[in-house]
């Protein structure tokens, strides 16, 4: 039983799928299937279903994937330990990014490759903090950028910087063409409570996102009224920017060809404002290019 199978098996698991998984793998799906037949035999216990649809673990199988993840972590922990007690400036680095880091973390990429340019640099994305803190948690990624407050109590962070949110109108919008007319300044400001007749975009009842915004509206004192829900900023700055609802975003996530279609409004409120932070698990061996990259991106965010 090598770390090859472990990994083949892990893959298989997470795609539920031989084919999908070799895809994954780059192996032909009959050679993936005779490891994983091959492994089973090694064990002497059937560790997949394979008469469900999609294919499921058995519960051996599961006690074995959680032992298996186990030891892959333990290896490849083991393996970083020894570069950084080489003092080599090689190595790899897996950063896991949802929206919260997208425009974040591609401006820290080259002051880090600049002074790092050996090191192999692996970005995991995921669509919201919750998976995020799962490919912590099971050791997938080295560093995540999430935001506060972090669920999990055996996760660190550093704090890289605090963001505030802006309101995003219509450019056609009454009030966004009295700002204009005023020649207010870059973000004038405005009470949620002018909004209450508006038709508002936010994120769904899963983003955590949600729970801020559901503070600045009882706050306000009033229920909003839903347009539509989504999953990222970027379709939210679409909608307001074809001319209907009113929603939230942050200036650097506003594509180029929507800017001059939305008017930004700041609020005045603490609540307004989220942080951002790049966490990593507690238990886990962080090798010393991870804490490099913590330390450029706090510098470079400052």
């Amino acid at each position: 039983m090598g770390l090859r199978q472990l990994h083949y098996m892990l893959k298989v698991a997470e795609e539920q799928s031989f084919t999908k998984a070799a895809q994954k793998l780059n192996i032909a799906q009959p050679s993936l299937s005779q490891y994983i037949l091959n492994l089973e035999q090694s064990v002497g216990i059937t560790l997949f279903d394979r008469t469900t649809n999609p294919i499921s673990l058995t519960h051996a199988g599961e006690v074995f994937a959680v032992k298996a993840r186990d030891i892959l972590r333990l290896h490849h922990e083991l393996a970083v330990q020894m570069e950084d007690m080489a003092g080599l400036k090689t190595g790899k680095i897996k950063i896991g990014i949802s929206q919260t880091g997208a425009h974040f973390i591609p401006r820290v990429f080259p002051h880090f490759y600049k002074k790092f340019p050996c090191v192999e640099i692996e970005m995991i994305e995921a669509s919201s903090s919750e998976e995020m803190e799962k490919c912590l948690q099971e050791g997938i990624v080295d560093l995540a950028t999430l935001i506060l407050p972090i669920e999990s109590e055996n996760l660190s962070y550093e704090i890289i910087q605090d963001e505030k949110m802006l309101i995003t109108l219509p450019i056609t919008h009454p009030i966004a063409k009295e700002a204009k007319k005023r020649g207010d300044k870059q973000y004038p400001q405005i009470a949620l409570t002018a909004l209450k007749d508006e038709k508002f975009i936010l994120p769904k009842a899963s983003q955590r996102s949600r729970a801020m915004f559901d503070m600045l509206f009882k706050e306000a004192g009033f229920s909003p009224k839903v347009l539509c829900e989504t999953k990222t900023m970027d379709t939210a700055n679409a909608i307001v920017a074809s001319g209907i609802g009113i929603g939230f975003t942050l200036p650097q996530i506003i594509r180029a060809d929507d800017k001059d279609k939305i008017a930004l409004f700041a609020l005045n409120t603490p609540l307004a404002t989220r942080t951002l932070v790049l966490a990593y698990k507690r238990e886990k061996y962080l090798p010393k290019i991870a804490h490099e990259f913590l330390s450029i991106a706090k510098r470079f965010m400052k």
